[in-house]
């Protein structure tokens, strides 16, 4: 586990991040990584000195394999309720007309040639990627919305990567979570630096692109992306980088 910002840590699971945020000794996950993730988040939680008693939300910011891939396991373990986006609830449990993860696989095979996208494909084959675990029972939070859990997030809607998509800011803390809303590092075709993700795993790249002016009057040092490293100069920085890089 890498601290990240005061009481945020973050866990590198292979090609994807997922997060822990922490307050009086109360824990909750941001994203929860690959089906066979639960392993790994036990064991960060015990990195620090937490257990899985001490999770008390478990917070996705979409309902992609590599995002919600522990969320069901972590929440039968920990008996800490999942929370998305009321517009991704289908997603997430799996209820949704092609949001299997299969229905990408069209998509990323013009793309095989390049080796990022064949090491992804490989790489999220491995870790469960294409037999999600669904999550059984998951709450709504909405758009603007601040939730009462550790570092209180207050919800931003940024759809477009999927219907639901949504990034949290810890705004006392200048910290935030983008999900696959802007990340730093593109799993796909391997290009570096603030971005979109690439237009075969979008739902829709033109919305997307329209939702990071959700980002424009954030005031935060901090960005955590789903993919990459964590960008410490600025969110507008990283949003001005995201727009130029997608014209």
């Amino acid at each position: 586990m890498e601290t990240v910002a005061s009481g945020v840590h973050r866990h590198r699971d292979g090609l994807v991040n997922w997060y822990a945020i922490e307050e009086n000794g109360a824990v909750a996950l941001v994203d929860t990584g690959w089906p066979r993730s639960w392993g790994r988040i036990e064991a960060g939680l015990s990195e620090l000195g937490r257990s899985p008693s001490d999770v008390v939300a478990i917070l996705l910011t979409h309902g992609h394999g590599d995002h919600l891939g522990g969320a069901e396991r972590a929440r039968r373990e920990t008996g800490a309720p999942v929370r998305a986006h009321r517009d991704e609830l289908e997603r997430v449990r799996g209820k949704r007309k092609g949001g299997s993860s299969f229905a990408l696989v069209p998509k990323l095979l013009p793309h095989l040639w390049r080796p990022a996208s064949f090491r992804f494909v490989v790489h999220a084959a491995a870790h469960g990627f294409m037999t999600p675990r669904w999550v059984q029972e998951v709450m709504p939070f909405e758009d603007g919305e601040t939730l009462d859990v550790p570092g209180r997030p207050r919800v931003l809607s940024t759809p477009g990567h999927t219907e639901g998509h949504a990034s949290l800011l810890l705004e006392d803390r200048g910290v935030l979570f983008a999900g696959d809303a802007l990340v730093t590092a593109d799993p796909v075709f391997g290009r570096k630096g603030p971005r979109l993700m690439p237009e075969p795993v979008n739902v829709d790249t033109a919305r997307a692109r329209e939702s990071l002016t959700a980002f424009d009057d954030v005031e935060a040092d901090v960005l955590l992306p789903g993919h990459g490293e964590p960008w410490r100069r600025g969110v507008a920085s990283a949003v001005e980088r995201a727009r130029a890089e997608s014209r």
